[in-house]
């Protein structure tokens, strides 16, 4: 938008000086050349009054040594003909009416017309002036008197003019441009400030302010009420985090004093039919399920109150770990784990939520694909990010529960009887995003889910000598 600006701002201001310049210009240069006409036209009608004079008594050597000195101090060749055109005298040898140029002129005058034609002096045109004064007596006409003036002098002066003139301009030219940047940097500066607050926001760092105390008054009050906005965006999201883990805290009370009765409640029922300690199991199942709601729901929370300071974490050891942790549980499955994971894999990230994230997936892949073959790799991409994939060979899903599979709280209806609260793959997303990630859902040929994660990798030269997650 800068140069776009600039551009415009720059445009106008040319055609302005243009505007007022070429004028300017052309004025300066036609009054110096209408200057030049008339000085020579007078000194041409004076050298006809006195050839008049000369001619009327025969003697025209005065006239020649007029002619000669005139000649001498304004480099101007003189000649005067009779009314055939032949040349009686001159300022200077080989003067004859054949020279180009003349024979227009001198036409002009020997009909009776002095020249009135003037031509603009422009630096480039080196032409001689020349002008033609008839010499009159008595209404008849007995020749002419032929001026051709050098203009070089003139020309120069016309130049220096020009030079000027022109440096008046760029001088000008560069006001208006520092003028512009000026004006462009103090409109802009706001608007840039509202779009990197604007691009915070949108990555959920909030909440986010920009001074409204620079740049236009529409702008100010724009940024005042962008301020309020992030304020109040700030406030909800807070407030709807507060309010989720308060809620999901305050349910862990009542939940653990109803497991507490209901098994209390089964001693009172071990004579009871099996039908009635089956319910009894039933519900206190139906209380572990409304634990994992809670925690899953609680870990979401606190991913999204997380603030977003990402730092080299050693993705390979983090990995490793988890996949540590889990096969205990998957041994018990008889699932097989499978890790592919080279050393040395670093990557920007949250270093708290991407074993979380890890956890999560590893968790969803035994549930859905237990007794199956799961893989966990890691590897660098391509385009330079680092690349971790959790797969199985279960039954996966069709291309429409890709679509939902990340949505909260959804669960394929075809998995409704396996234990779940349909938060895993939404929680994980979330902790990946959060830590400036990617997370993408595809199916494998030819049964089962890939899961791609991708961060920013961190060069080595730029990684710590015990980067965070290498723990873990």
């Amino acid at each position: 938008m800068r140069g776009r600006l600039l551009i415009i701002v720059l445009g106008l201001t040319a055609c302005l000086l243009a505007a007022l310049g070429l004028p300017l210009v052309i004025t300066r240069v036609e009054q110096e050349s209408r200057e030049f006409f008339m000085s020579r036209a007078d000194d041409t009608a004076r050298f006809a009054d006195e050839a008049e004079s000369a001619l009327s008594v025969g003697r025209t050597q005065r006239l020649t040594a007029d002619l000669t000195r005139y000649d001498e101090l304004y480099t101007t060749s003189i000649f005067v003909t009779n009314e055939d055109g032949l040349v009686i005298c001159s300022s200077r040898e080989g003067l004859t009416s054949a020279i180009p140029g003349v024979e227009r002129p001198l036409l002009t005058a020997l009909a009776g017309l002095p020249t009135r034609e003037q031509h603009t002096l422009w630096p480039w045109d080196d032409r001689p002036y020349i002008i033609a004064e008839p010499i009159v007596r008595d209404s008849r006409i007995l020749g002419a008197v032929i001026t051709m003036s050098d203009t070089a002098k003139s020309r120069s002066i016309v130049v220096h003019r020009l030079v000027v003139l022109g440096l008046g301009v760029v001088a000008l030219t560069v006001v208006a441009l520092a003028s512009a940047v000026l004006v462009v940097r103090w409109v802009l500066k706001p608007v840039r400030h509202l779009d990197r607050a604007a691009h915070a926001i949108g990555n959920g760092a909030v909440p986010v302010h920009v001074a409204d105390s620079i740049g236009p008054p529409e702008l100010r009050r724009l940024a005042a009420r962008f301020n309020a906005m992030a304020d109040s965006i700030a406030a909800a999201a807070r407030n709807q985090r507060t309010f989720v883990a308060q809620a999901t805290h305050q349910l862990r009370n009542p939940l653990t004093a109803l497991r507490i009765r209901l098994e209390n409640t089964e001693w009172y029922l071990a004579d009871c039919d099996a039908e009635g300690r089956a319910e009894i199991h039933e519900a206190l199942g139906e209380v572990d399920r409304l634990n994992e709601v809670i925690d899953a729901l609680l870990q979401l929370a606190r991913a999204e109150a997380v603030e977003a300071v990402r730092l080299p974490v050693d993705v390979s050891a983090m990995a490793r770990s988890r996949a540590r942790a889990w096969r205990a549980a998957y041994a018990r499955s008889a699932t097989t784990l499978t890790v592919d994971v080279p050393d040395g894999l670093t990557a920007l990230c949250l270093p708290n939520l991407l074993g979380h994230a890890l956890d999560g997936l590893l968790d969803n892949a035994l549930k859905y694909a237990s007794g199956c073959a799961v893989e966990l790799s890691v590897r660098c991409g391509d385009d330079g990010l680092v690349e971790v994939r959790v797969c199985d060979s279960g039954p996966g899903l069709t291309e429409d529960e890709l679509a939902h599979a990340c949505d909260r709280f959804w669960r394929s209806p075809r998995h409704q009887d396996v234990p779940g609260t349909g938060l895993g793959l939404a929680t994980a997303r979330t902790l990946i995003e959060e830590s400036g990630g990617s997370m993408e859902l595809s199916a494998r040929e030819p049964t089962g889910l890939e899961v791609l994660i991708r961060l920013a990798a961190v060069p080595t030269d730029l990684v710590e000598a015990d980067p965070l997650g290498v723990s873990a």
